[in-house]
């Protein structure tokens, strides 16, 4: 069995709710892990990417993935890597010609901020992002944490890849603000891309990986290892994990970045958002402020 759609991205553009609410939807599988990395794993591998990624390197393990199908109609993954390697619509194309492709954005410059924010809590990054972003990093994975927190908020020839290699009717382009803002409205319109029962009574009554802070030291310090965090996410139920982090995490003090930095970065991105609304024909004016 093979999923008939995909997640492909970008990071910390809403992936995990858009997962968590199809979940819940009888007509729909989603693979567990959701994130399985099956058509970018040879390119994680290859820059030796810092995260603990889930490993699937034979179609036979990824179609076991899809074991538990049994009457649902619409049966996806979502690997937030796809969307920024090159060689992987061409891999999906290739084993699921079919597939539809869900694509999440979000303004570049909080999105890569709020990807240095979340590795930065997981311990995976300890400089600080101006460090990274204006290239003065002493860390030997300086270009990896430039990759991941600038190059990934370049959307455009990302999105041009899966243009070019699958008809425009296989794609559904989302945005994090729109599904902050209206949730029930984007989850409307994908439940129909995926042409599965609108009616379904959907609970948007909580944001998923959204941003949020240890209080103490030795919670971080607990929270970054990665062993006792799997072991706490495989075996809490969710309603536990939720109050959990309601005790032990705070959301109320989400640092800000400096004027110096973010136009830094709006002179990065700039010319990639204004070839971004020619793509998509439409108006990204909310970026540009």
């Amino acid at each position: 069995m093979l999923p008939n759609f995909i997640i492909v991205g970008a990071p910390k553009a809403g992936t995990t709710s858009i997962y968590r609410y199809l979940s819940k939807h009888p007509e729909v599988f989603m693979s567990s892990p959701k994130e399985i990395n099956y058509f970018s794993i040879d390119q994680i591998e290859s820059q030796n990417l810092y995260y603990n990624y889930f490993k699937v390197k034979s179609l036979i393990e990824y179609e076991k993935l899809f074991d538990g199908v049994t009457n649902e109609t619409a049966i996806g993954e979502g690997s937030v890597s796809y969307l920024f390697y090159k060689e992987t619509p061409a891999k999906i194309k290739n084993i699921i010609p079919d597939v539809k492709i869900i694509i999440l954005l979000r303004e570049p410059i909080s999105r890569a901020f709020s990807h240095y924010l979340m590795d930065n809590k997981l311990g995976l990054v300890n400089d600080s992002f101006e460090n990274i972003i204006f290239k003065t990093s002493i860390s030997d994975k300086q270009n990896l944490y430039y990759q991941q927190y600038v190059e990934l908020g370049l959307y455009y020839k990302q999105i041009k890849r899966y243009f070019d290699i699958f008809n425009k009717n296989q794609i559904k382009i989302c945005f994090q603000d729109d599904l902050y803002q209206n949730p029930l409205k984007v989850m409307n319109d994908i439940f129909i891309f995926l042409n599965i029962d609108c009616t379904h009574e959907l609970d948007i009554s909580r944001r998923f990986n959204a941003y949020s802070n240890p209080k103490s030291t030795i919670i971080r310090k607990f929270y970054q290892n990665n062993v006792l965090r799997n072991i706490i996410d495989s075996y809490t139920p969710s309603k536990l994990k939720w109050i959990i982090k309601k005790v032990f995490f705070d959301n109320s003090s989400k640092p800000n970045l400096s004027k110096e930095t973010i136009d830094y970065l709006y002179n990065i991105y700039i010319k990639d958002i204004v070839y971004l609304e020619k793509l998509l024909n439409i108006s990204l004016e909310s970026w540009k402020k």
